[in-house]
């Protein structure tokens, strides 16, 4: 009886096999699957990367259906494509040309345990393709070529980050499918381990994309382990991998079509560091949380059920599906078909009375005024201090920035990130392609830190203390309609910058005020960047000069005014890309100008300033009947006809600030007692 597709899961399948979502589900994997089978070689033509970053998905798929659905073509196909890996060299079960092919002995890398779970996978759903002599070859080559390589890796690498996962993953799919005891129990133990890599509360510290890829080889590894061992089922942790769909709830934004990636809606998710704007979670990973978490962890195992029914169904062939398993392009594979039935009923966010404010302690706070459900139109998610992390990766020069939302518009947004292997990636990773603030002295720019690595002894197989990137957050809170958040991050810099926090007061659907106060021993000047959405080229920005713009996307209007009566610069052309891929000059790499910069600059170096900036949002149109009132004590937003009147003052250096929406005569304190700050209602 194959690992991966047990008898009653082979029923349950059969049971509900022309039943809708799960018909629709199979039939899209079978087409998928059969359309490759159609002609020889691993590579088919709707392939863009190398055979190493598709290996995983195409083999594992067509395993799958392959035990479902056996045919002579695609049996043709699968033998002959998985004997071509097999019998490769060393060297190519190495990885790319790219990776490292001077140690010696050779070591493994992410192809490397991809290639072996791969593998290990097909001999498990489909060894009666092939031969009694092949199947020694390929089970020599998941032990020399595969574990080997895999576990040469882990025993000298001293840095905790996704990698480690990854590796094991290969180790133990391949130990579960060879019966290998020894390999099984490093693994089993590697795991326990592994686990710590995502922080306490479910988020993860390198992004949301790394957090997925990490997290569904945290997956394979427990399935392949329990699968083959049920009784260690209740030893193995889920906690707290278990938990990042509530992360990933809170991170997206909303759906629709994406121009450029054809008719099916595209989610749009919180995408700092490197991550996908166009992201979702694996099917794989959700539907593993909605069947493995049900008893212990209801409410993470429903939000994950329903993350997948969001974002899945009932678009099942949205692709492209040569990138799901590195985790760029997530996608459903071969598990969803034996979990589905097994899954627990969805929870919606609201059911499951999820915060409309929700901080994690990888740094990330969303703020919404409501889930869309309930017409919610404005999400504010901020990149802030940490709280420790434990697997620190992939990081941009990027903390107290932010992106905006309003009507299913991403009007400030993140760059994202593009090929590693393009000089692209180091623009698009800087501080002064975000919207928050770069600093220069003489002439000399100081931007973020970005590298930050949590070490791990291969020796004791102990990991080291959390790190941090040197930031605090200082204050998450909300009350009625208006959340603060305050973040500080001069530690980012260095000398001569010693204070440079950040309050956002994000006032219901329309109004939020930020305000920085910045502090340096030495006179520096600052520099406010604010990145602007033009991809697809549908920004419609109006400057006005000195100290305000108008930018429209679709029916999502904004009006950003700088009150600190410094010099605008701008627009200049940046980028704005909508998922990584391993090879440059993709379709999911922005083009110039698919994001517009526009910076305010001091003229002369100073010691301190406190600027706010006030940002008014509504529909396109009426965003013009949004105005700005300003006297020496107060700045307030206004509607028209003064419906609605959100006015802030008051200052970080002294008692604090007073935020209120006078219409309503409702008012808030923002300040601090006994040095911490606290919003309360007055």
């Amino acid at each position: 009886m194959p690992l991966f597709l047990s008898d009653s899961e082979r029923a349950a399948f059969r049971a509900l096999q022309y039943e809708d979502p799960l018909s629709s589900i199979y039939w899209a994997l079978s087409s998928r699957v059969e359309k490759r089978a159609s002609a020889p070689g691993l590579i088919d033509a709707q392939t863009t990367v190398h055979w190493w970053h598709c290996a995983s998905e195409y083999l594992t798929d067509a395993a799958m259906v392959y035990a479902l659905k056996p045919s002579e073509p695609l049996a043709c196909w699968l033998r002959n494509c998985t004997m071509e890996i097999v019998r490769r060299p060393v060297s190519d079960w190495v990885g790319p040309p790219f990776r490292d092919h001077t140690a010696e002995p050779p070591l493994g890398h992410l192809e490397t345990a991809h290639l072996t779970w791969s593998v290990a996978i097909v001999l498990d759903l489909a060894a009666d393709l092939f031969e009694p002599v092949e199947l020694d070859e390929i089970r020599s080559a998941l032990r020399d070529k595969g574990i080997a390589l895999c576990q040469r890796w882990i025993d000298k690498t001293t840095y905790l980050n996704n990698w480690r996962c990854v590796m094991n993953a290969g180790i133990a799919t391949a130990a579960a499918v060879l019966d290998d005891s020894v390999a099984l129990s490093e693994a089993i133990a590697a795991f326990q381990r592994d686990v710590d890599v995502f922080q306490k509360d479910g988020s993860y510290g390198e992004s949301l994309q790394y957090g997925n890829y990490t997290s569904y080889c945290l997956m394979l590894t427990r399935e392949a382990i329990v699968r083959h061992s049920p009784s260690l089922d209740a030893d193995l942790a889920l906690d707290p991998y278990v938990k990042k769909p509530r992360w990933d709830v809170a991170s997206l934004f909303y759906k629709k079509p994406l121009q450029g990636w054809g008719i099916h809606p595209r989610p749009r998710s919180a995408n700092f560091n490197d991550s996908a704007a166009m992201y979702r979670a694996s099917g794989d990973f959700l539907l593993h949380v909605a069947v493995r978490a049900q008893k212990s962890h209801p409410i993470e195992a429903g939000l994950a059920r329903w993350l997948f029914d969001t974002l899945y169904l009932p678009s099942f062939e949205q692709g492209p599906h040569d990138q799901a398993s590195f985790g760029f392009i997530n996608d459903f594979g071969f598990l969803t078909l034996p979990l589905f039935a097994q899954a627990c009923a969805a929870i919606s966010p609201e059911a499951a009375e999820l915060p409309l404010t929700d901080a994690f302690s990888c740094g990330d706070v969303l703020v919404r005024d409501d889930w869309p459900s309930r017409g919610g139109r404005t999400v504010l998610a901020i990149h802030g201090a940490d709280q420790g992390l434990h697997a620190p990766g992939h990081l941009h020069g990027d903390l107290n920035s932010f992106i905006l939302v309003h009507n299913n518009e991403r009007m400030l947004v993140d760059p994202g990130h593009s090929c590693y292997r393009g000089l692209v990636h180091g623009i698009e990773t800087s501080t002064n392609t975000h919207n928050t603030c770069t600093f220069s002295e003489a002439g000399k720019s100081m931007l973020q830190s970005k590298y930050l690595r949590r070490q791990y002894d291969p020796k004791t197989k102990q990991a080291g203390p959390l790190v941090t990137r040197g930031g605090k957050q200082l204050l998450v809170a909300r009350k009625g309609e208006v959340s603060v958040v305050a973040s500080e991050v001069s530690a980012l810099y260095g000398d001569p910058i010693q204070e440079f926090t950040r309050f956002w007061f994000q006032c219901g659907t329309h109004a939020l005020f930020i305000v920085d106060h910045i502090e340096a021993s030495r006179p520096v000047r600052t520099h406010w960047n604010w990145l602007l959405n033009n991809r697809d080229n549908a920004l419609d920005l109006k400057l006005v000069q000195p100290d305000r713009l108008v930018a429209r996307r679709a029916n999502a209007g904004m009006k950003l005014f700088h009150l600190g009566g410094h010099e605008m610069q701008g627009p200049t052309a940046s980028y704005v890309h909508d998922a990584y891929h391993p090879l440059p000059n993709q379709n999911s790499e922005g083009k110039a100008n698919s994001g517009q910069l526009i910076t305010w600059s001091e003229r002369e170096p100073q010691l301190s300033r406190t600027v706010t900036h006030a940002i008014c949002l509504d529909s396109y149109g009426p965003i013009t009947r949004w105005h700005l009132h300003c006297d020496d004590t107060s700045t307030a937003l206004e509607s028209e006809g003064a419906k609605v009147n959100w006015k802030l003052s008051g200052d970080v250096d002294t008692d604090g600030f007073t935020l209120s929406e006078t219409v309503s005569n409702i008012s808030y304190r923002i300040s601090q007692e006994q040095g911490t700050w606290q919003l309360r209602r007055k």
